[in-house]
């Protein structure tokens, strides 16, 4: 899949450079998005390409704009960039997202803002009610030229927001737009420039998930190095991230070994569950990653009250559960050709009775948090008792477990 990145200046009233805005385009148009990948894939892969070629370049000593989606501000990526440096423009959400997380965004808002971050939001999505009440929070609102409308300007000049007018494309409009507003762009002042061609480097899904399920176990990095290696498309990723502008090494990193030295083994855990949750937006069984990834993180939070011995096993456990279903695959066939750990295919087989016992557990603490559970009341608490009495664990303690990984979930899948 190729996508053109593409910059493209914002000027004040002066004609002096403002910031940048920094987008994704068709390769064969500078003006037309590509519909196929979702907004909140599009800043995965716009933060990717900053941190390869460095903001300051990129922005010319600038400040960058890039569109985030709603469900996409708490990105931990972004916190790898100046927030000094950055005007966010806030963009609809494409899946659903609770109020849990709408607190969390409005708070990682405030956070940003207090750091220096300008934010902004185009007129068109006020009429969303979550927009509509970070409008308070913004400080520019931005409006396409063919959109401008006096009494709305003249309402917004009274909240103290500055106005940024776009998509000028000539001298006409050019002058009418500055009795308006205060930033300025379109093709009239300064035609987009193309940064680079991107194209997503495939690899292996069994490589993800056996990185994944590696990373928590290896003894050493060459452990996963080695497996990196098995994969070409994954080997380009890692070695293109160690020899961005984020990490700048004093020489190219060629060797596969040295890149992940360089990076770390809790980077790399960050980076491989980045891979996956950018791949989570596109798969076709998303509910199943995100009902496998609550049960791994309820499993885990079990087996550390009963058995701390098996932590990771039991959330491997979890996390592996629905595996035949979202690759249409054997679950044991598939768990031993990645090479996890023979333990945890024991408690798939029921031979690990206590890792059995933690993943049925699971299964039914997910299923009592669903939001498509169907079950009674009085049959929940029915099953919430029996559950008390067999683990030895207050059915208070178990309901929260449950909660707080159906709540990890949503804010790790940004959903």
């Amino acid at each position: 899949m190729s996508f053109l990145i593409a910059k493209q200046p914002i000027f004040d009233k002066e004609g002096r450079k403002f910031a940048f805005e920094v987008f994704l385009r068709k390769r064969d148009s500078l003006y037309e998005y590509p519909k196929e990948v979702p907004y909140n894939r599009a800043t995965y892969v716009i933060i990717e390409i900053l941190l390869e070629q460095g903001i300051d370049k990129v922005s010319e000593g600038e400040r960058i704009m890039i569109n985030v989606s709603l469900d996409s501000l708490i990105n931990k990526a972004l916190e790898s960039f100046d927030p000094k440096k950055l005007v966010i423009e806030i963009i609809e959400s494409q899946i659903p997202i609770g109020e849990v997380l709408y607190k969390q965004v409005m708070n990682a808002i405030d956070k940003y803002i207090q750091q220096g971050t300008i934010f902004s939001i185009n007129k068109e999505y006020l009429k969303d009610e979550k927009l509509t009440k970070i409008f308070e929070k913004t400080q520019v609102i931005s409006i396409d030229f063919n959109e401008l409308d006096k009494d709305f300007v003249d309402r917004l000049r009274k909240t103290g927001k500055s106005i940024l007018i776009s998509k000028i494309e000539n001298e006409k409009d050019y002058k009418k737009a500055q009795a308006y507003g205060d930033y300025f762009q379109g093709i009239y002042l300064e035609k987009p420039i193309v940064l680079k061609e991107f194209q997503a480097a495939p690899y292996l899904k069994s490589t993800l998930l056996k990185l994944m399920a590696n990373i928590h176990r290896a003894e050493s990095i060459k452990e996963i190095a080695d497996v990196i290696a098995t994969d070409v498309g994954m080997a380009s990723k890692i070695l293109r991230f160690v020899n961005s502008a984020y990490y700048s090494p004093v020489r190219e990193i060629k060797d596969i070994y040295q890149a992940c030295a360089m990076i770390g083994s809790r980077n790399l855990k960050n980076f491989f569950f980045t891979l996956a949750m950018n791949d989570y937006i596109s798969i076709e069984n998303p509910t199943l990653w995100k009902k496998s990834l609550i049960r791994a993180l309820i499993a885990q939070g079990i087996s550390e009250i009963i058995y701390p011995k098996y932590k990771v096993e039991s959330y491997l456990v979890g996390l592996f559960s629905l595996i035949d279903r979202i690759l249409n695959v054997d679950k044991i066939e598939f768990l031993k050709e990645i090479r996890i750990e023979p333990v945890v295919i024991d408690g798939y087989m029921g031979k690990n009775e206590t890792l059995k016992m933690i993943l049925d557990v699971s299964i039914i603490l997910e299923e009592f948090i669903s939001e498509s559970s169907d079950a009674q009341t009085e049959a929940k608490e029915n099953v919430m008792e029996n559950l008390e009495k067999s683990l030895g664990i207050d059915k208070e303690i178990l309901i929260q477990i449950a909660y707080d990984a159906y709540n990890k979930t949503n804010s790790l899948l940004n959903i």
